[in-house]
């Protein structure tokens, strides 16, 4: 595994800012509002050919509230793993209180940390940083993250070190598998952190009872069944076309992570039932071409004589999907997660596999021979062969001497078929037609 760089520091000082212009691209939330950034967003970066992963984290707050206190502990937890820590202190607020508190907890760690002092316009102002040495770090760099200032240097004094301690530092993993990128998404308030935290066992997602508490995608690296994943939990969805920037910026990042997720685990309220939104997730998935999973959660609360109605309820509204598994799950209990994981694993198979030559053409024999399309002028159209060109999802490709008259019923059937033969759970199915010559 790489080396991992931690951000952290008290809320609106630039975080996210610097974060953003390390990995040079908008990933962390920015707006002037303190606190927008609640949980760790990872990335990976290559400086000076010394590659590592950079975490922003939430801002620590001197605040005995549930969710600031979950929030500082995730923080701790994310240092104890990081190999070096940039904190960040605000040049115009100055050395406050706080920041006194945060360096002497971070000295107790024993970790490198370099210390940057963040929005600082004027570069040429030697006496800028003075007071900052007051909070007992002799790594202080003037940076000013909106405008790229200082950050170059910073970035070489990381590699520096990283090149320095690589023999104290952890060693890349030997596993070349590329991470599942499994996320989890589905309504405010469905339970979708609460499904990982149980899945990996630490409260590492934040979870509180307000809807809209995770506003960044999450990303946890983990391995399951020797398979490595990068779970990644996601700002509910929801419709909001006037409502909050913060609200607009995270449906924004959560439809993106669907968009560059390999399976989706669509999480749905068991009380609240399917909404005609929850529809409007399963199509994008599927528009998307990803494999999915519909966990039902909350199921601990649903009485044992409704849940049989309940399930039927769901697989009717979710009938034009029905290739799509669908678990009952109770991230309360652990009821069904188990069985969430395992189907997920089988998705996963099916999303990669590819059926042997032989197979298919077995099945091109058996089905399409067959069963040849007839247009709508009454014409047999001929196949002549199947081929599977893609996995991720499993892409089909008939040749035929006339694909302009095929009908898309004939594409629903060949997919049905393709499905009752070689499964493909969970996982879009597309088959195209091309003609011959």
């Amino acid at each position: 595994m790489n080396p991992l760089v931690a951000i952290v520091g008290r809320p609106n000082v630039g975080k996210s800012r610097l974060f953003n212009r390390i990995i040079s691209k908008r990933k962390s939330i920015v707006l002037d509002l303190a606190g927008t950034t609640r949980d760790t967003i990872y990335d990976t970066v290559e400086w000076n050919r010394i590659p590592f992963d950079i975490v922003d984290t939430g801002g620590l707050k001197d605040d005995k509230n549930t969710i600031h206190f979950k929030m500082n502990k995730r923080v701790e937890t994310v240092v104890q793993e990081a190999s070096l820590v940039i904190m960040v202190c605000d040049y115009k607020a100055g050395v406050l209180a706080y920041d006194h508190e945060i360096a002497n907890w971070l000295r107790k760690t024993d970790k490198q940390v370099f210390l940057t002092v963040n929005k600082i316009d004027k570069p040429d102002e030697p006496s800028a940083v003075a007071e900052f040495y007051r909070l007992g770090f002799k790594d202080i760099f003037a940076i000013s993250a909106e405008h790229g200032y200082g950050v170059d240097t910073v970035m070489d004094a990381i590699t520096d070190y990283l090149k320095a301690h690589r023999n104290e530092l952890e060693g890349k993993d030997d596993n070349t598998r590329k991470p599942l990128k499994l996320v989890f998404t589905g309504k405010p308030n469905a339970g979708k952190s609460s499904i990982i935290n149980y899945i990996i066992g630490n409260e590492i997602m934040l979870v509180d009872d307000k809807p809209g508490t995770t506003r960044d995608p999450v990303e946890l690296k983990v391995e399951i069944n020797k398979i490595p994943m990068l779970l990644i939990d996601t700002a509910g969805l929801k419709k909001n076309k006037d409502g909050p920037a913060v609200e607009t910026l995270s449906a924004m990042k959560a439809t993106d992570s669907i968009h560059r997720s390999d399976i989706v685990v669509l999480v749905i309220d068991a009380v609240q039932g399917v909404t005609g939104y929850d529809k409007k997730i399963i199509n994008m998935i599927q528009d998307y071409g990803k494999g999915c999973v519909i966990a039902v959660n909350k199921w601990d609360i649903i009485p044992r004589q409704d849940r049989r109605i309940i399930l039927n309820s769901i697989a009717e509204a979710f009938s034009f999907v029905d290739y799509i598994p669908v678990v009952p799950t109770s991230a309360v209990s652990g009821e069904g997660i188990k069985v969430l994981v395992s189907n997920v694993i089988k998705v996963l198979h099916d999303y990669e596999y590819r059926i042997p030559t032989a197979e298919l053409n077995k099945f091109f024999r058996d089905v399409l021979s067959k069963h040849q399309p007839i247009s709508s002028s009454g014409k047999i159209i001929k196949s002549y062969y199947l081929v599977q060109i893609a996995v991720r999802p499993p892409v089909f490709v008939i040749f035929t001497n006339n694909k302009t008259g095929i009908k898309e019923n004939y594409s629903k059937f060949i997919m049905s078929r393709i499905r009752e033969i070689f499964g493909f759970k969970g996982v879009p199915v597309k088959v195209l037609f091309r003609s011959k010559g």
